[in-house]
């Protein structure tokens, strides 16, 4: 059983009731929300855009050895963090 004192503080009820309508809505909103894990493998382009960052400068990161990579075609794919 938790006996950890309440605490209790003073709050405005059409703040109260603003907060709840703001919750309600939130909750609305999310309930609708399905979230898609991404990938394993990215195109090089598609990776360099999530991160914002250049193109010339994955690829750099791929030369220095600090990214795993594989081709799929002419494609140069870079495996997901």
């Amino acid at each position: 059983m938790n006996h950890e004192p309440r605490i209790m503080i003073a709050v405005d009820q059409g703040e109260l009731q603003q907060l709840r309508a703001e919750v309600r809505e939130l909750t609305r909103i999310l309930s609708g929300v399905k979230l898609t894990p991404l990938p394993q493998w990215q195109p090089l382009a598609e990776y360099a855009a999530r991160l914002g960052k250049s193109q010339k400068t994955i690829r750099n990161w791929v030369r220095e050895g600090k990214l795993e990579t594989k081709r799929e075609g002419s494609v140069l794919m870079i495996k997901a963090a």
